[in-house]
């Protein structure tokens, strides 16, 4: 089955090696802010992977427009489908009007917006901005720009019924649970207890299959390595004739960028 890896920090060769040894998954790569977890290879691992697409961080503690003046210079060269924006871990909302030109950005060159929300990682550095990261800021986000799609990663972490309730008024938001198995959580030590409250979310909208994209925020050198454990949670939480969607047709439709480059 063909599979697009909506959300993964494969950021190093070593870290891409690992992955395409064990899958062979078309992903979509979130560089992330040095401030975070420096990641100097990043660029250099995505140029030499043609199954690989780029999402360029947005650090909400640097300039915004100079940013996005670099970022215009890469959009080819680099495979660019998107935007990047760790919310919890810098303080910001997704409706912030500082953010308003990237969004503009996006509308210009057919970007999509993945935001960190919820929780986050048990190792990386971070503001603990947790509720800035709120779905509800993302859909007033949503509403301003209905020409941009946005996604919520992990399904606002720890306000599943809160992500999935808000996203059914959208048509421009898309959420995942990447990351939810990250060694040490809950969810890791409860993978079936984990699926049973994202499932509880996702089934109060019956269409939010529409909306669910197949990520798995691989990155190993901060404790996301599974992979398994995202194919036996959409197993158990869609219907069999919904996975290609899940698996890669909602990944289309969330980041149109991505048609330029994969060709289904």
């Amino acid at each position: 089955m063909i599979k697009i890896d909506c959300h993964t920090h494969i950021v190093s060769r070593a870290i891409r090696d690992e992955y395409f040894a064990r899958c062979k998954n078309y992903a979509l790569v979130m560089q992330m802010a040095d401030s975070i977890l420096p990641n100097p290879e990043c660029l250099d691992t995505v140029l030499e992977s043609e199954r690989l697409f780029l999402c360029p961080v947005i650090d909400l503690k640097a300039p915004i427009p100079e940013r996005l003046v670099e970022i215009e210079s890469m959009l080819d060269k680099y495979r660019v489908v998107g935007l990047k924006l760790f919310l919890s871990y810098q303080r910001g909302r997704a409706d912030d009007e500082r953010l308003f030109p990237a969004y503009e950005f996006c509308i210009k060159h057919r970007l999509s917006v993945t935001f960190h929300t919820g929780l986050c990682s048990l190792v990386l550095p971070s503001d603990q901005a947790i509720e800035d990261s709120s779905i509800v800021y993302i859909a007033h986000a949503a509403e301003k720009f209905p020409d941009v799609n946005f996604v919520a990663a992990h399904m606002d972490d720890p306000e599943f019924d809160r992500c999935i309730s808000v996203m059914s008024n959208y048509t421009n938001i898309y959420t995942d649970i990447s990351g939810a198995y990250e060694t040490g959580t809950k969810e890791a030590a409860d993978i079936d207890g984990a699926i049973a409250r994202f499932r509880h979310a996702t089934d109060l909208w019956e269409d939010s299959w529409r909306y669910f994209l197949y990520a798995t925020d691989f990155c190993p050198p901060i404790e996301l390595g599974q992979l398994d454990e995202y194919d036996y949670s959409i197993e158990k939480m869609f219907s069999p004739e919904h996975f290609d969607d899940i698996y890669y047709k909602n990944a289309l439709r969330a980041f149109p960028r991505l048609s330029d480059y994969i060709k289904l």
